[in-house]
């Protein structure tokens, strides 16, 4: 059994501003959603999550779905903690969305076999969907709603795993021109956001990189304009405000 009575309410980030933006860090039992396009610092600030969990003394289950997992990125952010966090982060790296599910679903068995398990990474999950679904061609356009309906059993099983064992989970996706607003949203966004308890944006903006809450526990697009500044560094995402501060 998992002993529960010592673990916070949180799974802090390492970045203290975005622990403050976002309410204390990752909610254990919540499924938090960060979404952008490629270079912006998704899998680094992953990484640097993972990392700092690891040295909270916590174990960490990453899925990579996005090819070769970059272990010289993990030892870059690590640094000289590198071989110590290695040992309290599971990697698994599917190569194809079936496979995807199976690692999930070993997932959901390997918790009980690691009691110090307080954090699931999934990077990125709609990554393998994205690749099977532009493989189909015109006679297998009927499978679109069989391959969303896994990915909809995936999420469902991320949260539902999550939430019984008080496991946060941080997945990543890529991001798309919005049909209905001025603005990008997640990668098959109706399940996103069904799914996912907080939402959180990272963006390319003309002075730089930003990271903005869109949902957070229920709370739709905030209207407050709080963002974080940050830089994408060796060691991972770097805030640029001050402490506390939102701009």
């Amino acid at each position: 059994m998992r002993d529960l009575a010592h673990l916070s309410l949180y799974v802090p980030t390492s970045l203290h501003n975005l622990d403050s933006l976002i309410g204390g860090g990752l909610p254990r039992g919540d499924l938090t959603l960060f979404f952008g396009v490629r270079g912006v610092g998704k899998t680094s600030l992953g990484i640097q999550v993972a990392v700092s969990n690891a040295l909270n003394g916590y174990e960490t289950f990453l899925i990579f779905c996005d090819g070769p997992f970059p272990a010289r990125r993990l030892m870059g952010i690590a640094g000289e903690s590198a071989n110590a966090v290695s040992k309290l982060i599971r990697i698994a790296t599917p190569s194809s969305f079936e496979e995807q599910q199976r690692v999930l679903e070993r997932f959901e068995v390997e918790v009980n076999e690691h009691p110090l398990t307080s954090l699931l990474i999934i990077d990125s999950v709609d990554s393998l969907y994205t690749i099977q679904l532009s493989l189909l061609d015109s006679w297998g356009r009927g499978q679109i709603s069989e391959k969303s309906f896994m990915l909809n059993k995936h999420l469902g099983l991320i949260s539902n795993v999550c939430r019984s064992r008080k496991i946060a989970a941080m997945i990543t996706c890529s991001a798309r021109p919005s049909e209905d607003e001025p603005f990008e949203e997640p990668a098959s966004a109706r399940l996103m956001d069904y799914w996912s308890d907080s939402i959180i944006e990272l963006s390319r903006e003309s002075d730089g990189f930003c990271l903005k809450p869109i949902k957070l526990k229920g709370l739709r697009r905030l209207k407050d304009g709080r963002c974080l500044r940050y830089a994408i560094t060796e060691k991972g995402l770097e805030s640029l405000d001050g402490e506390g501060d939102g701009r």
